[in-house]
C-alpha cells in the first residue's frame, strides 16, 4: 500500500517516509488524516439508526408563543404609530416639512416590527422570544438544525401573504396547524420546517 502526504495528498511508494514537497511525515493511504479525523458532533442530528420522527408541538404552547410574539410586535409598532399620527397632525396644520420628516421616520420605524415578524424564528436555536419562553423551536427538516433566518423569512412571508386573502386567508394557516398530523402550516411546507417541543429532543 502506498504512503500518502496528509498535507498535499501526494502518493509515494511504501519505502518513502517523508514528502519531498512539504517535508511532512507520510501515512499509509488507508490511514489518511481525512479518514482519521473525528466527525464533529451535531447535537441536532437525528440518528439514522433510531429514525425517530419529530412530534407535533402542543397547540396550547404554540398559541401562547404566538401571543407573546404578537405583544412584542405591538410594542415595536407603537413608535411608528406615534410618528405617523404626528405626521398626520402636522399635515392637518399645514406644516409640510414636519409632515415629511415624521412620515419618513414613521415608515422607517415600521420596518422594525416587520423585520422581527419575518426573522423571529431564526433567532438563537430556531426560537422566537415567545417560542423560547414556551420551550418550542423551529427545526429545519432539510438539515435537522435550528431554523435559519432565511427559512424563517420564507415560512413567515407565506403567513403574511395568506393574511392578505380576504375572509378566509387568515384562517387557513391556523387550520393547517390544528388539522394536520405534524402541525405544519403552509409556510412550514414551503420552507420545509416544523415547530417542535425543544425539550423532547435537545437540552
Amino acid at each position: 500500500m502506498n504512503n500518502l502526504c496528509p498535507i498535499c495528498k501526494t502518493s509515494y511508494p511504501p519505502d518513502v517516509k517523508f514528502c519531498i514537497n512539504d517535508g511532512a511525515r507520510l501515512v499509509a493511504a488507508g490511514n489518511s488524516t481525512e479518514q482519521t479525523e473525528p466527525k464533529i458532533h451535531n447535537p441536532f442530528e437525528r440518528s439514522p439508526q433510531v429514525d425517530l420522527p419529530y412530534f407535533k408541538a402542543s397547540i396550547g404552547n404554540r398559541f401562547l408563543a404566538t401571543l407573546l410574539d404578537g405583544l412584542i410586535v405591538t410594542a415595536l409598532t407603537i413608535p411608528a404609530a406615534i410618528a405617523l399620527v404626528g405626521a398626520f397632525i402636522a399635515a392637518y396644520g399645514s406644516e409640510e416639512e414636519l409632515t415629511i420628516t415624521l412620515g419618513i421616520v414613521g415608515l422607517i420605524l415600521a420596518l422594525i416590527p416587520l423585520a422581527f415578524q419575518m426573522l423571529k424564528d431564526g433567532f438563537g436555536q430556531g426560537q422566537s422570544p415567545g417560542k423560547k419562553v414556551m420551550k418550542l423551536m423551529v427545526i429545519d427538516l432539510d438539515t435537522n438544525m435550528p431554523c435559519t433566518k432565511q427559512k424563517s423569512f420564507l415560512r413567515n412571508i407565506i403567513l403574511l401573504l395568506m393574511a392578505l386573502v380576504p375572509v378566509v386567508g387568515s384562517l387557513i394557516e391556523p387550520i393547517m396547524v390544528l388539522a394536520t398530523k405534524d402541525g405544519r402550516r403552509l409556510g412550514d411546507r414551503a420552507a420545509n420546517t416544523m415547530v417542535i417541543e425543544k425539550s423532547d429532543y435537545f437540552n
